[in-house]
């Protein structure tokens, strides 16, 4: 019962640790439940997989932009930290920002990672 207890307990810590959670930012409200024809996606590493067309003359712009930590100091590396990096997913218009999604990552970003950032955000947007 007891061995019970702690194994549970031990999963239900280590799924806390392990589920990523996306942070979302509406700040054109119009924009939901009305997806553009096109996007001019910037995606220079190419871990995005999204259905809409692209058109790099595009009125609307999603930005996939990758921050990755790289400390090499001692007392950082051995207090360790909750994340390595970030990735954000921004949606501007004629340089104001519809929306935008953010995820923070431990390790090295993974192109699973963009994408749950991009699905994370569409559903906020209603354009899936």
């Amino acid at each position: 019962m007891i061995r019970n207890f702690f194994f549970l307990f031990y999963i239900f810590i280590l799924n806390g640790c392990l589920d990523q959670e996306i942070y979302t930012e509406i700040n054109e409200p119009r924009f939901i439940s009305h997806p553009p024809e096109s996007l001019r996606i910037n995606d220079f590493e190419g871990n995005l997989k999204s259905d809409f067309k692209r058109d790099p003359n595009a009125l609307i712009f999603l930005d996939v932009y990758i921050h990755s930590a790289h400390c090499t100091n001692a007392k950082s590396k051995s207090l360790g930290a909750d994340f390595d990096g970030y990735i954000r997913i921004t949606l501007t218009e004629k340089n104001t920002t519809i929306a935008r999604a953010q995820m923070d990552f431990k390790g090295e970003p993974k192109k699973e990672h963009v994408q749950k950032v991009y699905i994370g955000l569409m559903q906020t947007l209603k354009w899936q």
